[in-house]
C-alpha cells in the first residue's frame, strides 16, 4: 500500500533525480540508453522503497488500458503539432529537436524500444507521478501539488541546455500528471508514456 513520503526523502530524491539527468544529458560518461535505464531502475527502487508498492493488480483494467493508449496518441498528435509551429516561429527548434532524435544512434531500435516500454518509461512514471507527484500533491494540495510536480520533472531536463527538450519535458510532465491526478492510478500513465516513448522515438519520428 502507498505510504506518506517524508519531505527529506523528497527533497533528496530531487536533487539524486538531477544529479542522474546532468551526468545522462550534459556529461554523457556511459552510453545513453545504459545511463537512463540505470537511473530509472535506481529511482523506481528508491519511489518502493520510501513510497510503497506504486499499483494492485485490481488497476490494470480496460479503462485503464484505453485511457493509456487514447492519451498517448492524443500527446503524440500533440507533439506533432507543437513541432510544426516551433519550426515555423524558431530557428534553433529543428537542430534542437535533432539533437534528441541523435541518441538514437547508441542503440538498436528493437533494444530501444524494450528500453521505452519496459524501463524507463514506467520507471520515470513510478517515480515522478505516483512517487513525486503524490508527495507534491499531499504536501501542498492538488493543483499546486500537480504543477510543481509538473515543473521539477522539467526543471531535471535543465542541465541539457535544450530549450525544445525542456519544453517537452514541461507539456509532457502536466498532460500525464493530469491524467494521474484524475484517475488516481499511475497505471493508465505507464501505459500511456510507453507507447508514447516507443511511438514518437522510434516508430513515428515527427522530425
Amino acid at each position: 500500500m502507498p505510504r506518506k513520503i517524508d519531505d527529506r526523502i523528497a527533497l533528496f530524491s530531487i536533487l539524486l533525480a538531477a544529479l542522474f539527468w546532468y551526468l545522462t544529458f550534459s556529461v554523457q560518461l556511459v552510453n545513453f540508453w545504459l545511463s537512463m535505464s540505470l537511473a530509472a531502475a535506481i529511482l523506481t527502487l528508491l519511489a518502493i522503497r520510501f513510497g510503497g508498492l506504486p499499483f494492485t493488480r485490481e488497476e490494470f483494467t480496460l479503462r485503464a488500458v484505453l485511457i493509456g493508449l487514447g492519451s498517448a496518441v492524443l500527446l503524440y498528435l500533440l507533439f506533432w503539432l507543437g513541432n510544426f509551429f516551433s519550426q515555423l516561429l524558431f530557428n534553433f527548434a529543428k537542430p534542437q529537436i535533432s539533437s534528441i532524435y541523435e541518441i538514437r544512434n547508441q542503440a538498436e531500435a528493437i533494444l530501444i524500444s524494450l528500453i521505452l516500454l519496459f524501463i524507463t518509461s514506467p520507471g520515470e512514471e513510478l517515480f515522478w507521478r505516483n512517487f513525486l507527484q503524490r508527495w507534491a500533491m499531499e504536501r501542498f494540495r492538488e493543483p499546486t501539488g500537480w504543477l510543481l510536480g509538473s515543473m521539477i520533472y522539467a526543471g531535471v531536463h535543465i542541465s541539457s541546455g535544450n530549450f525544445m527538450l525542456i519544453m517537452a519535458a514541461l507539456m509532457a510532465g502536466l498532460f500525464w500528471g493530469y491524467i494521474y491526478w484524475r484517475e488516481k492510478s499511475v497505471v493508465p500513465v505507464m501505459i500511456s508514456h510507453a507507447l508514447w516513448t516507443v511511438g514518437i522515438f522510434v516508430l513515428f519520428p515527427v522530425i
